[in-house]
């Protein structure tokens, strides 16, 4: 049974990173937890049978002007788990809370690898010119934010 939650810092201390196969695929392993709690970001796990199995992290600042954006980094499912919507469901997520923070656009960086890419367009993520560096997803965009 697949649980998402929207971790408390006392729940992502409880987990034991080390342990974990997630930890691989972040900055600085282990720490990169420790690290998201003392910045105050948002993090939203996807658990399997109690096993973090995909995360995304949403900045606790908004980037850009105008419009303000939810931040998003760190978007991770394992790859066993790949290829089934889990990432789509995190971002709807994600989603959620940006519209809870009163911002109608989510940005992030998207690496230039083919799955990321190929994920960020069919969410309907675009290269904007309010950001060099980063795609941009309009909410507004249900499209994007359904499966298929």
């Amino acid at each position: 049974m697949l649980l998402f939650r929207k971790m408390k810092p006392q729940g992502i201390r409880s987990i034991n990173w080390t342990e974990e196969p997630l930890t691989q695929f972040v900055p600085d392993g282990e720490g990169f937890f420790a690290k998201i709690i003392a910045e105050n970001h948002t993090l939203f796990l996807l658990f399997e049978e109690g096993r973090p199995i995909g995360m995304i992290v949403m900045e606790k600042d908004a980037v850009g002007q105008k419009p303000k954006c939810a931040a998003i980094r760190n978007l991770v499912i394992l790859p066993e788990y790949r290829r089934r919507g889990l990432a789509r469901m995190l971002m709807v997520i994600a989603a959620g809370e940006a519209v809870e923070r009163q911002l109608w656009f989510m940005a992030g960086s998207v690496p230039e690898t083919e799955d990321a890419q190929a994920f960020a367009k069919s969410v309907h993520m675009q290269p904007s010119e309010w950001f060099s560096d980063k795609y941009v997803l309009d909410l507004s965009d249900v499209e994007g934010m359904r499966h298929g």
